[in-house]
């Protein structure tokens, strides 16, 4: 069996262009797993649906929202699935929470994420860091946007507001894949257009069960140097 491939983006809602070339960037890095944050329910949802199933991803969660100009989340994928909003059906959803049937004797539990920003960030880091314990010791995965990170690690300047929250995920046993294996690297996902400041906002959070079958966590930064997305995507490969 080859490597399980997820993909993660921010891919900042747009038009059927944008939506070609988000596409076509997947289709490049053909993942069996994909969550998208900032995905909208407006002229361009059709185009971007269909052509996830077009490419094989044809088991889709795409929670409705109130409105075509709120921002929400996709996870498309080639495996059963079992999703749900995450931690409750409030609207818009900044949460997806899913079980995938990787094998017939491995699931995995995996929580897409779209943080909102400052105090709202709150209840959403609450809510990850009540999730069962039992998810420690399976195979879970958190990923996504989480508008956090560690000051002057995951950024060029202290403006984190949630620091302390993110990092207690961290000490309750939640491993920060891509930073634990490039200890000393700064590579950033999101450059601010206004100060050039840049922050790593992107990351997979890992149970120690799945940081064990990690074969490679990366950024694809060139996707945000051409303008599809202002955020680079994450590719996280693992053997299960």
């Amino acid at each position: 069996m080859k490597p399980l491939r997820i993909l993660s983006w921010n891919i900042l809602h747009g038009g059927g262009t944008r939506c070609e070339q988000i596409l076509r960037t997947i289709e490049e890095h053909d993942p069996d797993i994909v969550t998208l944050q900032e995905f909208r329910h407006g002229s361009s949802k059709r185009i971007l649906l269909d052509g996830l199933k077009s490419l094989g991803l044809d088991t889709v969660f795409a929670p409705e929202t109130s409105s075509a100009r709120e921002n929400s989340l996709i996870i498309a994928t080639r495996l059963a699935m079992q999703a749900e909003v995450f931690p409750d059906t409030t609207s818009p959803a900044k949460a997806l929470k899913a079980s995938l049937e990787v094998s017939a004797t491995v699931d995995l539990n995996l929580i897409a994420v779209h943080f909102p920003q400052k105090k709202e960030q709150i209840p959403l880091f609450t809510a990850l860091l009540d999730l069962p314990l039992p998810w420690l010791s399976e195979c879970s995965l958190l990923i996504g946007d989480f508008n956090c990170g560690i000051p002057l690690v995951d950024s060029e300047t202290k403006t984190f507001y949630a620091t302390q929250l993110f990092q207690q995920l961290l000490s309750n046993g939640w491993h920060d894949a891509w930073r634990e294996r490039n200890p000393d690297a700064r590579e950033f996902t999101w450059v601010s257009t206004r100060k050039s400041n840049g922050f790593r906002y992107d990351h997979a959070l890992v149970s120690k069960e799945l940081n064990r079958s990690v074969l490679e966590v990366r950024y694809d930064h060139a996707v945000r140097e051409k303008k599809y997305s202002d955020h680079s995507l994450m590719l996280l490969d693992i053997d299960l």
